[in-house]
């Protein structure tokens, strides 16, 4: 075989891809389970999936909510923590794992076009193809064919293939998970025909592409050409000491096996800790990306979903149902905290507001989405009502459902969130006075924001220079007690 040698810097981006590619499958197996199913419609109810991996049973006789339909991760699948209620932890770890591999592709990319080592990568020629074919047989019937100082066809198309087609879609479609990105771009979903859950299952079968890849990639490198694949890998040189090359091989192995027991040992003992130490990597890029994005929905009432997923149950508390026994007339909105006008609205003084009615995209942290019509009062509006000051930057909103645990739902967004033109106070849904599963009386649409943002059966908004001081000072009941990230736009 000819001397065959990589640039250090390919040798490094290789490892770091190969580290957050096992990262991010297992991490995205850990997500995909908190809502097992995938369709090709963003009108996702219990029929229509195309293809399911939990073994729950919706049942028809009583309220079935989206957290209900959450499951853990079979063990056998090594999902990074493999565990139920793991959601926010296996997002921390998604988006961590994510932002390095953007970061090292783009470095790689930007080699191999500066100094022509894409030439080894892309196909110029069509007979490529059918060269590809005879490599194919080769493998097939053990003529394995020998290495050499560029790739033989097979090798080139699909490294050509993961670098320039499966990673960007891989990208792409990460990217249609935003509610901020295609809230205020919706036409960038017509890459994916104009469906959010389109992008969802070709972000799965990518992974799955990704996870044959690495099988097939390292059964070929290792097992037909293991003597100088093991140099290649530790160091660019397909002739360095066999033994050397062998340690260092090992060495990486280990390290990486070891990091991975070690991220899901640590995640399911401190995930408190694990939560506040990743956000501080990637809440500064999320932010930058889409902190700033504005919703501009245009959906149509053709496109509003035959069914709509609940998730979270209607509150019990003595307090609710006597304002709901005589139809909320006592019902008061306290608007409270840096204020200059304090308030409290009764259901007909909202109703005074000029009312508005957007259709849009119900973007569910699990992974549903559904679309609805909705009507109520611009948050805008409000602001212009209670006047917040000056250091007011977050509003709280404080809702009527009390959870198991004793703690009432709350969530929170920036107060600049409320000045967005499709941010409101809804009490209609379809038409329709808000049913009580969805918010009754009501309940605010943050359309930029994932949906756990948009709170339900709303009976305050507190605005506040600091929200660690409410609750357990995460910034939203999801937020303590699943440990999503409180920025919400992705």
């Amino acid at each position: 075989m000819d001397s065959f040698h990589l640039p250090m810097i390919i040798v490094i981006t290789h490892l770091i891809n190969l580290f957050c590619l096992i990262i991010l499958i297992r991490s995205g197996i850990q997500i995909l389970y908190d809502h097992p199913k995938l369709y090709w419609t963003d009108h996702t109810s219990d029929e229509n999936w195309w293809i399911r991996f939990g073994k729950k049973q919706q049942p028809k006789d009583k309220l079935w909510t989206a957290r209900d339909e959450a499951e853990s991760p079979p063990k056998r699948t090594l999902a990074l923590p493999a565990a139920q209620d793991f959601l926010g932890a296996g997002r921390h770890w998604h988006f961590v794992a994510a932002i390095i591999w953007t970061i090292t592709g783009a470095v790689y990319i930007g080699f191999m076009l500066i100094t022509g080592e894409w030439s080894r990568l892309i196909p110029t020629s069509w007979e490529v193809f059918p060269e590809a074919i005879n490599v194919m047989g080769q493998y097939l019937t053990l003529n394995i064919p020998p290495e050499g100082a560029t790739y033989n066809a097979l090798q080139q198309i699909t490294y050509a293939l993961i670098v320039f087609v499966l990673a960007p879609l891989q990208i792409l479609t990460g990217l249609a998970m935003s509610p901020a990105l295609i809230g205020r771009f919706p036409k960038y979903l017509v890459l994916f025909g104009g469906r959010r859950q389109v992008a969802r299952s070709l972000h799965f079968l990518a992974m799955i592409g990704f996870s044959l890849f690495i099988l097939v990639h390292i059964t070929i490198t290792m097992g037909l050409h293991f003597y100088s694949s093991v140099g290649l890998f530790v160091s660019g040189n397909a002739d360095m000491d066999f033994a050397k090359a062998l340690t260092l091989f090992l060495i990486i192995a280990i390290l990486i096996l070891a990091f991975n027991i070690w991220a899901t040992l640590f995640t399911l003992r401190n995930p408190i800790k694990l939560r506040s130490t990743l956000i501080k990597f990637y809440t500064p890029v999320l932010r930058f990306l889409f902190g700033g994005l504005k919703s501009n929905q245009k959906y149509s009432k053709k496109d509003i979903s035959p069914f709509f997923r609940v998730n979270g149950y209607p509150p019990k508390t003595d307090e609710y149902q006597e304002l709901r026994k005589n139809h909320f007339e006592d019902y008061r909105l306290k608007v409270f905290g840096m204020v200059e006008n304090p308030l409290e609205l009764s259901l007909k003084d909202i109703k005074s507001i000029e009312k508005q009615t957007q259709v849009t995209l119900h973007n569910c942290i699990q992974g549903w989405s559904g679309v609805a019509e909705w009507s109520g009062a611009p948050t805008r509006e409000i602001l212009k009502l209670c006047k917040p000051t000056k250091g007011a930057k977050y509003a709280v909103f404080h809702c009527f459902d009390v959870y198991a645990d004793g703690y009432p739902y709350y969530s929170s967004v920036r107060t600049s969130d409320l000045k967005d033109d499709q941010t409101m106070l809804a009490y209609e849904m379809n038409g329709e006075d808000l049913p009580l599963n969805y918010g009754d009386p009501i309940r605010v649409r943050v359309e930029n924001k994932v949906g756990y943002k948009s709170a339900k059966w709303v009976k305050a908004i507190e605005f506040t220079d600091d929200y660690s001081k409410i609750g357990r000072g995460r910034g939203g009941y999801r937020e303590d007690t699943l440990l999503f990230n409180w920025e919400g736009s992705i």
